[in-house]
């Protein structure tokens, strides 16, 4: 499906099933298969992903893993995300973007319809991020990890990383690179159906350039958030190949793109990561 086209059954809210080819990789040894699979936290819940290939590997995964462990409490994830989000004295949201993107970010937090002001920068950014992706007809309970969680049910779910730990990561940021991140938020409609067609298409390359574009003059923002964590998880996964067993591990479809990505650093490690859907 050409993308134009894509686009714009997306923004009709079409019901017409959207059918997707996201890359699919696998490593494997004499005792040990790791499947992995690139996510996108937010679709519109017409978009069929789960391939043949897709369904055959989590039917013979032992074991999911994600970046955040399965069972998690969504009352006590909210309150924690609150806690973390919120500071006294901070300055009006409008006040944090250049004087032309202030018209855009007003708009954006209308369209969202929560009050920002009393968040800090990179909690604006994500809330704002996940209404971009809302207004493009997506849905948290549509995306990938909320089906992989219902697929998995009954199976062990292991995460690389905790949601302290990933708030964390924002929360440390410098007051620059989160305001970095505000404006980058207020193109989030229109980057998420970027984005979107990539996935949905398997075009991993051009899924990679438009990841990479918000980080091109941000290096310590890439640093905290891809490049380091990248890093952390093709170590545990070359470990983890150590062990025997069958695992299907899902992480945010931009750490599996692109120059320096999770994939591209086990195949610089001497392992054989094969594409098969």
């Amino acid at each position: 499906m050409r993308a134009g086209a894509l686009a714009l059954l997306l923004l009709a809210g079409c019901a017409r099933e959207i059918p997707a080819r996201p890359a699919l990789y696998v490593l494997r040894d004499a005792d040990t298969t790791i499947w992995l699979f690139g996510t996108i936290h937010f679709l519109p819940k017409n978009v069929r992903w789960e391939t043949p290939a897709v369904t055959r590997a989590i039917d013979d995964s032992q074991a999911l893993v994600g970046e955040l462990p399965g069972g998690a409490d969504v009352d006590a994830s909210a309150e924690q995300f609150a806690r973390m989000s919120r500071a006294s004295g901070l300055p009006p949201l409008v006040a944090r973007v250049p004087a032309a993107a202030r018209a855009k970010l007003k708009q954006a937090v209308r369209a969202c319809g929560v009050p920002l002001d009393r968040v800090k920068s990179w909690a604006a950014a994500l809330w704002l991020s996940g209404c971009g992706a809302a207004t493009a007809g997506a849905d948290a309970r549509a995306g990938v990890e909320s089906v992989l969680a219902r697929r998995f049910a009954g199976r062990p779910r292991l995460g690389l990383e905790t949601l302290e730990g990933q708030l964390a990561l924002f929360d440390r940021l410098d007051e620059a690179d989160q305001r970095r991140l505000l404006i980058a938020s207020l193109d989030s409609a229109q980057e998420y159906r970027r984005l979107l067609t990539a996935w949905t298409s398997g075009d991993t390359a051009r899924l990679g350039q438009l990841l990479a574009a918000p980080f091109a003059d941000a290096p310590t923002l890439r640093a905290v958030l891809i490049d380091r964590r990248n890093i952390r998880w093709s170590r545990w996964i070359g470990a983890r190949m150590g062990q025997p067993g069958r695992l299907f591990l899902a992480v945010g479809a931009g750490h599996l793109a692109g120059p320096g990505s999770v994939i591209d650093r086990l195949r610089a490690a001497g392992y054989k990561v094969e594409r098969v859907g």
